[in-house]
């Protein structure tokens, strides 16, 4: 590639209608940065995308709301802009090309189809336009970031609700082959989210209420969002300091509730295909 980065339009979506799935295919060969979706027509808002899954070999790697993924990148402090939502392998939030470029996805080795599903719900007239950022293959060797060449950013979601308040486990898959590496995990909640701790093999890992949290996530820079609780193990922006649950025997995550709560939760790993 003569340049860092091409953007260039993705293959157009079929059957964008007011209700229902628009879909679309990805050609692999390069290293995915971000998928950039431009919502247009009459009436499509990020909160009529009922449900965004992207699939690689047919595996999900990617779902979530628009709300809900946009959210995350407010909470990474991405510019918002109605007309255009990013799914993003890169994450600008972090300090240096090697630290944002881990996660990025090289569809070069190995994918031999990637596909998006956008279920769309009350729109009117609707248009959704790809646009793909793409980068060289990370095959040459060289340099830290490449280290990482076969891990992709996933985000992955999984419902919880709960009958009472008080303080009360949830689990998300962990370890070798379920879900190696976490980057972040949101908690979308109804408001009762007080605070979380998590446990890494009997020993706390994290323990912090929403402002304890939400303070430090603000002196680095990130933005924290309503009714959405984040635990960021990279808040500092080093990509080092992600959870490894590779070794992990068990992992707890322990939501303290204020009262009944449900919501999805939506973990950012930092894994291989194969896994989950």
């Amino acid at each position: 590639m003569s340049v860092g980065t091409l953007v260039r339009e993705g293959l157009p979506f079929s059957n964008v209608v007011p209700n229902g799935t628009a879909t679309n295919n990805i050609t692999p060969g390069r290293t995915l940065d971000t998928l950039r979706l431009r919502l247009g027509g009459t009436t499509l808002t990020k909160a009529m995308l009922d449900k965004i899954k992207l699939k690689a070999n047919g595996k999900v790697i990617v779902e979530g709301t628009g709300t809900q993924l946009q959210a995350i990148n407010n909470y990474r402090g991405l510019f918002a802009d109605p007309a255009f939502l990013d799914i993003a392998f890169t994450d600008y939030a972090l300090n240096n090309e090697f630290d944002r470029k881990v996660g990025a996805f090289d569809t070069s080795k190995g994918i031999a189809n990637i596909t998006t599903e956008v279920v769309v719900k009350g729109a009117t007239a609707p248009t959704l336009k790809p646009i793909l950022l793409e980068s060289a293959q990370q095959n040459d060797g060289q340099g830290k970031a490449h280290a990482f060449s076969g891990l992709i950013g996933k985000i992955l979601s999984y419902p919880y609700n709960t009958a009472t308040g008080g303080k009360l486990p949830v689990t998300v898959p962990f370890g070798p082959t379920s879900g190696s590496i976490i980057k972040r995990l949101h908690v979308f909640h109804t408001g009762n989210v007080k605070g979380v701790t998590v446990k890494q093999d009997g020993l706390v890992i994290f323990e912090a209420d929403k402002v304890e949290n939400e303070y430090m996530q603000q002196v680095h820079g990130r933005k924290p969002q309503a009714n959405m609780f984040t635990i960021d193990f990279c808040v500092d922006g080093d990509i080092t300091k992600a959870l490894d649950t590779r070794a992990s025997r068990s992992l707890e995550w322990l939501l303290d509730l204020g009262a009944a709560d449900n919501g999805e939760i939506l973990v950012e790993y930092i894994d291989p295909l194969s896994n989950l």
